[in-house]
């Protein structure tokens, strides 16, 4: 299952590469996920948001179109500093489904390219995410994300 889930991840490709796509899967254990897995891609809501009053942390939202189905992905560096092009380890990653959110502050996410437009908001951004529930087997929550807008 876990070599599906992670080749499902792999060969994810965008239905549009003007707009991306957000593509997640859990294990049976994941907080707060609990083994659900999705994708959106446009026309349903898809967006990815830098906060710097909030310690610079990146904000990626999914929901789809009937409202059912929510996810939003904080990713953050306990630094405070702004999320750059690189591999990220032992950071803080905040998961949120159906109302409920987890923080693992040991999670892991990679940058592979970011890309700002003239008012310095995102326009690109291409990149996974890891989150754990604790030490916890069966609980990793993985994300693979690309955005453009």
């Amino acid at each position: 299952m876990l070599t599906a889930s992670a080749l499902l991840l792999a060969t994810a490709t965008p239905a549009s590469a003007a707009t991306g796509y957000l593509v997640w899967d859990s294990d049976p254990q994941a907080h707060p996920t609990q083994g659900r897995s999705g994708n959106w891609t446009p026309p349903e809501l898809f967006s990815v948001r830098e906060d710097p009053e909030e310690g610079n942390l990146i904000r990626i939202k999914g929901e789809s179109a009937d409202g059912w189905e929510y996810l939003m992905i904080e990713l953050s560096r306990h630094d405070g500093q702004r999320i750059t092009e690189g591999d990220f380890t032992d950071q803080r990653v905040l998961v949120v489904n159906h109302g409920l959110g987890w923080y693992d502050d040991g999670a892991e996410f990679a940058v592979e390219h970011i890309a700002y437009d003239d008012e310095g908001v995102i326009s690109e951004f291409d990149g996974s995410v890891e989150h754990h529930y604790r030490d916890e087997p069966d609980s990793t929550f993985r994300a693979k994300i690309s955005y453009r807008r």
